[in-house]
């Protein structure tokens, strides 16, 4: 993972974060940490893809599932 990579996902440490999965899904959660391949632990996480939210509460998600990750004011 290139530093530039590193630096904005360590700006987003205990912080909610948007993530677009490969496979269509959107999860909302508070990132704990990340690792060089971009694997991320999640809490209070929600999959708010389509009409139902479900809550998912801690979850680690794989990087090579990951399309897009944006961080989110928290609301």
């Amino acid at each position: 993972m290139s530093s530039e990579i590193d630096k904005i996902l360590e700006g987003c440490v205990n912080k909610v974060v948007l993530i677009k999965l490969k496979n269509k899904s959107t999860i909302r959660g508070n990132l704990q940490i990340f690792d060089q391949h971009m694997n991320l632990l999640l809490t209070e996480s929600q999959d708010i893809t389509g009409d139902e939210v479900k809550n998912l509460d801690k979850i680690i998600l794989r990087g090579d599932n990951i399309l897009i990750v944006s961080p989110l004011e928290k609301q």
